[in-house]
């Protein structure tokens, strides 16, 4: 009897190995699938919550955006508690940053490719190229892969693809769902949560967690079609005034709209 316990207990843990790596298999077509992907449009609607301690806030965003490799950007972006709606436009010469309510512009040369921080230029949607960036093969000695079922999104038959990692007082749960025949993702979730450090007692332990929940519903306008030039391109209205961008080094601020 113990022999087939230890049987059992070994095949389980095999099974549960393979079962790690198909997800992650899967997960690279998946990211393989947008890194070739030449354009695409898609509408976000996202909801980020943050909690810390008795304190909430939470915001709700909406946002459609276009982009087209290596630099073409065509995005407008819904309000935040940090900015008001903005348009951003790039027609792989020229990025500009236009707030309507504002009637104000910042105007820079456009950056040769959307990759790590330039992916900042498409709002929400920056969070498809860098799951697309993501090495799945550098991720921490905590981290796992795994399916959790299928889920219907939007209409869509999902996979529902897990990522789970911790570091030190840091743990992350990633959910993506994932269209069983298309390979496009219809839905993020992801739940963060940054833990006090230290011991018990005193001012450390005065400390409390602070998670961040987010959530997006994704709908695709199109997946690697052509879209005609003419969608990046943006003329200034004649009442919208420029202003310089943040120097070097500087965070960059979006105009902002009077009283804000």
């Amino acid at each position: 009897m113990r022999t087939l316990w230890i049987v059992a207990v070994a095949l389980v843990a095999t099974a549960t190995g393979v079962a790690q790596q198909d997800a992650k298999a899967f997960l690279k077509q998946v990211q393989q699938k947008y890194r070739n992907a030449k354009s695409w449009e898609v509408a976000i609607d996202m909801t980020v919550e943050v909690n810390f301690g008795n304190n909430s806030n939470k915001q709700q965003m909406s946002s459609t955006i276009a982009m087209q490799r290596p630099n073409r950007v065509a995005a407008k972006i819904g309000s935040s508690a940090f900015s008001p709606p903005r348009e951003v436009y790039s027609d792989g010469k020229t990025v500009y940053e236009y707030v309507p309510a504002a009637k104000q512009y910042i105007k820079r040369p456009a950056p040769p490719n959307l990759s790590g921080g330039n992916a900042r230029l498409l709002g929400e949607a920056g969070m498809l190229m860098g799951i697309a960036d993501q090495n799945l093969d550098e991720l921490g000695p905590n981290a796992k892969v795994q399916f959790r079922g299928t889920q219907t999104v939007g209409g869509k038959q999902t996979r529902v693809v897990e990522i789970t990692d911790k570091q030190g007082n840091a743990s992350v749960n990633l959910k993506l769902y994932i269209g069983a025949q298309d390979q496009l993702i219809y839905r993020v979730e992801l739940n963060q949560t940054m833990r006090p450090q230290g011991g018990q007692g005193g001012a450390q332990g005065q400390q409390q967690s602070t998670t961040m929940k987010v959530s997006a519903n994704l709908r695709y306008i199109s997946f690697d079609k052509p879209i005609p030039a003419s969608r990046f391109q943006f003329k200034p209205p004649k009442d919208a005034k420029e202003i310089q961008p943040p120097q070097q080094g500087q965070p960059m601020t979006p105009p902002q709209a009077p009283g804000r």
